[in-house]
């Protein structure tokens, strides 16, 4: 097995290359986020010719290029909305708000924390998908929860219908750059109501929605204190259904869950895209290191810097974990605290590991460490593949066969049955 993961754990490849459902418009790590705005359409959230109007102007592997284009149409596709909700003309705004959200989130995407640009566009990102929330019917409820320390993050809060009877409720993550925002169109989150169920979208320390929030919000070991906090959340709204809250994190956001249901009994269903035991090994195969060997204190001299990945890595990853002043051996020193080994057997809700034909080694990964939770109330595990169009990492090339999977799944874990 050691082999055979060794062999694989490359993460440029499971989450950033080319895969036949992929765009394959840009050979550099511009693909992936070029594949999340094309998930957002389903929505509302992005129009493809918008899409393709902006990304003639982009040179492959150029992060300014890129920066300047998105923002271009950002800037464009606002005034729009604004204009339109100036003359009354409320839908068109609230779908000009949407994807100009978009437009923006992808604009601040690869700017250095350094750049005043990354601050600006993110948080542009949150005004318009906010003022798009106002517009919408149900209103999506904007939320603020208290985690610990005095700091609070920020979440969203959407409705299955009117009444304050008691639905079940998803909890959404993304994962290690993502937006809470985002989460909307390709995380499940908007396929909830129609489906019957509230959703409750939030960033997680160490986020960028979070660090637009307050800088101080850094990656921690410990996510399940900050994410057991938006449970307490769901639990004191009458609208939710103490018996049927389930949990979904995407990349990332598979350490997370595990993570958190392992010390969070009342999370009643998980489900992980990919389930992530160890961070560290997914941050090594991104340098092209063998995650399953000790690792140079002197990584500098080692690492490939013309790899897009890699510059991204080295620069906004860091930065996110608060070790932007530290070697890269003490950032993977680090990360080795973010882990779930040891606690598989502390998880007793139902447990669905979810993964893509394109994410390669991170399917091995996961089937070691889902095979260690002997205690769960049910286990599945289900692969997206290429054949299906959901091959790319976190299925974001088909949204909504992944929404289909995740919600049969938990109507049938749950015991929920559609009324006609």
């Amino acid at each position: 097995m050691k082999n055979e993961l060794t062999n694989t754990a490359r993460t440029t490849k499971w989450y950033y290359g080319t895969t036949s459902g992929m765009p394959a418009y840009f050979k550099s790590i511009m693909d992936m986020q070029l594949a999340k705005a094309f998930s957002h359409i389903n929505f509302g959230g992005a129009e493809s010719g918008e899409i393709f109007s902006t990304i003639k102007k982009i040179t492959d592997g150029d992060f300014e290029s890129w920066t300047q284009a998105w923002a271009s149409t950002a800037t464009r596709v606002e005034n729009v909305a604004r204009e339109c909700f100036a003359k009354g003309h409320l839908i068109s705004a609230r779908d000009a708000f949407k994807r100009a959200s978009t437009y923006w989130q992808a604009a601040g995407f690869f700017c250095n924390y350094k750049d005043p640009r990354q601050y600006q566009y993110r948080m542009q990102n949150r005004v318009c998908f906010r003022e798009a929330c106002k517009l919408m019917n149900p209103q999506i409820e904007v939320v603020e929860v208290a985690i610990d320390n005095g700091k609070t993050l920020p979440g969203y809060f959407i409705r299955a219908d009117q009444t304050n009877s008691p639905k079940p409720t998803l909890l959404v993550m993304g994962g290690g750059d993502t937006f809470a925002e985002e989460i909307y169109y390709w995380g499940d989150a908007a396929h909830a109501a129609d489906r019957g169920w509230n959703a409750l979208m939030f960033d997680v320390s160490g986020e960028p929605g979070a660090l637009i929030h307050d800088p101080e919000l850094k990656f921690r070991p410990d996510v399940e204190v900050p994410i057991s906090r938006f449970v307490d959340y769901a639990l004191s709204r009458p609208d939710v259904d103490p018996d049927k809250i389930a949990i979904n994190g995407h990349s990332f956001g598979g350490y997370m869950v595990p993570r958190t249901v392992a010390h969070d009994h009342r999370i009643k269903a998980a489900i992980a895209y990919p389930t992530m035991p160890l961070c560290r090994i997914g941050w090594m195969g991104a340098m092209n290191l063998d995650p399953f060997e000790p690792y140079p204190r002197e990584l500098e001299s080692v690492v490939d810097m013309s790899n897009s990945v890699v510059r991204w890595l080295l620069d906004e990853v860091r930065w996110a974990h608060g070790m932007e002043n530290k070697t890269l051996a003490e950032f993977l020193d680090f990360a080795s605290e973010f882990t779930i080994e040891g606690m598989e057997d502390k998880i007793t809700c139902h447990y669905l590991n979810m993964s893509s034909e394109g994410e390669g080694g991170a399917i091995a990964l996961a089937r070691t460490s889902i095979a260690k939770m002997t205690n769960c109330a049910s286990l599945s595990d289900k692969m997206l593949t290429a054949e299906e169009g959901g091959d790319a990492h976190c299925g974001l090339n088909n949204p909504a066969l992944k929404a289909q999977v995740v919600f049969d799944w938990l109507e049938e874990v749950l015991g929920i049955t559609q009324h006609k």
